[in-house]
């Protein structure tokens, strides 16, 4: 014969962790020896550097962060040593695909009286 057992169910709760950090996790900045300030200042610095860099880019080239453009048909990234746009056709070239890609430049708000592109066929 054979039986089987239950348990009663009950509630069974996990502790959660603190929301409050505890004393030996937190970072003292006051203890930090000349050779660490220095690089944390250095840090700062080069975030700074890095932060404006980006505005600029951003300002200057507003559709930047929105490539590199895929589709199945072509790949859109911008060249900076040439100031151009290279549209890699990836299938078999056609004014439909390369229409298709110009358009779509356009889309992303790039002018393109002031900024020119080129084909790359298969």
């Amino acid at each position: 014969m054979i039986s089987f057992f239950s348990r009663p169910k009950t509630k069974t709760t996990t502790p959660s962790p603190s929301p409050t950090p505890s004393a030996k996790n937190q970072f003292n900045l006051n203890k930090l020896n000349p050779q660490e300030s220095a690089q944390r200042n250095q840090d700062e610095l080069d975030d700074l550097k890095y932060g404006q860099a980006l505005k600029n880019l951003h300002q200057k080239y507003p559709w930047y962060s929105q490539l590199p453009i895929e589709t199945k048909d072509y790949r859109i990234v911008y060249d900076f040593d040439k100031n151009s746009f290279r549209i890699h056709l990836l299938s078999q070239a056609s004014e439909i695909i390369k229409q298709a890609a110009v358009d779509k430049l356009k889309e992303i708000g790039v002018d393109l009286n002031k900024f020119s592109y080129y084909f790359l066929e298969k």
